[in-house]
């Protein structure tokens, strides 16, 4: 039977609502960043306290309910999940002018965001899984991913541009739920559309080879583990090299560059648009050109990205902004060559029916990789005053991360008949 007969074309409409609900929570993630001076100035709090409220326990909370979420994933399907996790999103957004104002309202209203957002942030596997056949789900991940890249954009485009309109920064907050409207609304059509192809319920298919639970049997295996850390170490070097790169780019010598932090802007957005173009093309560079398996894209990845973030340690790559601004373009697209990868090897690999609580273990612990890794990197620079141990501790852990990748073998008891 064809894949059009087994997957309805109604797919497509729901990969554009994955896109757009991901790019929805970037954009609820990093629109309070660019307005943390008037946000901190108009509570009377310090820019550190300001960030902690936004930023701090948006993130703690999206790391526990991508963890929690990925069991109600596999219960109720992931649009259902969605509905309630954009509501909660449109309510914190909505409620910022009412009840951000101060620094507890902010930071509850904040981490009900947080907590819409960490549900969705691990459906990308299950909803991979439920609606794609195994040669789309690597391309499906990958575009998802270039989704959070879009939305971060949007975020930092938007936001500044909605506060200069009204001069609030919490009616800014409250502006984005236009937003997240779309997604919702985009979201029901799908609860009540037409339904993805019939797989065996957690009760007929719940059991893997011995009798155990495929969640149970999924934990032992080598594969699972490989894929979940590469995506906590791919994140871990993520915010780790994009949190220290745009200060070492702006700040004098001989700390930085010295380029200062407008041309520091520049070349962080053109990595971030590589991101992009790599997270797209990760995905058919999985299934067109190494037949569906994950292991060698995310390999290549990895050891990519540490051959040009150690690049910039080297004056023959930072001398010259035309070769650093490449140094930092191919930095930023082999980045993208490793977490959607591997939440495809899940959507793969394994039984729909644990796909979400897999894909939400690994994006959940990833948040905590990410978090590990701006610490040591700042911990390092606070330490030395210079960011070259920073730098060496984002390579050497990109190169933990090949070795990883190399235990991302399709686990034979799951091996489709």
């Amino acid at each position: 039977m064809s894949t059009s007969a087994l997957f309805p074309r109604f797919r497509w409409f729901v990969l554009i609502t994955l896109c757009i609900t991901t790019a929805t929570t970037a954009v609820a993630l990093i629109s309070p960043a660019p307005l943390m001076g008037p946000i901190a100035k108009a509570l009377g709090i310090s820019l550190g306290e300001a960030t902690g409220a936004t930023m701090g326990m948006y993130n703690l909370f999206v790391a526990i309910f991508c963890l929690i979420g990925g069991a109600l994933l596999d219960r109720f399907g992931p649009f259902r999940v969605w509905v309630v996790c954009l509501i909660l999103i449109a309510i914190g957004e909505l409620a910022m002018p009412f009840f951000g104002t101060t620094l507890g309202g902010l930071s509850v209203l904040r981490i009900i965001e947080g907590i819409g957002t960490g549900p969705i942030m691990a459906s990308t596997a299950r909803v991979a899984a439920q609606w794609f056949p195994a040669n789309e789900r690597g391309i499906v991940t990958g575009i998802q991913g270039m989704s959070m890249g879009l939305g971060i954009a949007i975020g930092f485009m938007v936001a500044p541009a909605v506060f200069e309109s009204t001069g609030d920064w919490a009616v800014t907050m409250a502006w984005l739920t236009v937003i997240t409207v779309i997604a919702l609304v985009m979201t029901l059509v799908i609860v009540f559309g037409p339904k993805p192809p019939a797989m065996p319920s957690a009760e007929e298919a719940g059991t893997a080879a011995g009798g155990q639970s495929d969640f149970a049997a999924a934990l032992k295996l080598p594969a699972t583990w490989g894929a979940i850390m590469c995506v906590v170490l791919l994140s871990w070097v993520m915010q780790g090299f994009n949190d220290l790169i745009p200060g070492y780019i702006a700040i004098d010598s001989p700390v930085g560059l010295g380029k200062g932090p407008v041309a520091a802007g520049q070349f962080m957005t053109a990595l971030q648009f590589a991101f992009m173009v790599g997270a797209v093309l990760s995905g058919f560079i999985v299934e067109k050109l190494f037949g569906g398996r994950s292991k060698p894209v995310v390999f290549i990845g990895f050891i990519g990205f540490a051959i040009f973030c150690a690049g910039m340690k080297f004056a023959f790559v930072t001398s010259s902004e035309s070769i650093m601004l490449v140094n930092l373009i191919l930095a930023g697209f082999f980045q993208a060559l490793c977490i959607p990868p591997s939440i495809a090897f899940i959507a793969r690999n394994y039984p729909e029916h644990v796909t979400g609580k897999l894909g939400g273990l690994a994006q959940g612990i990833g948040v905590f990789g990410g978090t590990a890794g701006v610490f040591a990197g700042s911990y390092a620079l606070h330490t030395t005053g210079l960011y070259s141990v920073s730098m060496v501790i984002v390579t050497a852990v990109a190169v933990v991360g090949c070795f990883f990748a190399l235990a991302m073998n399709p686990p034979k008891i799951f091996a489709r008949k």
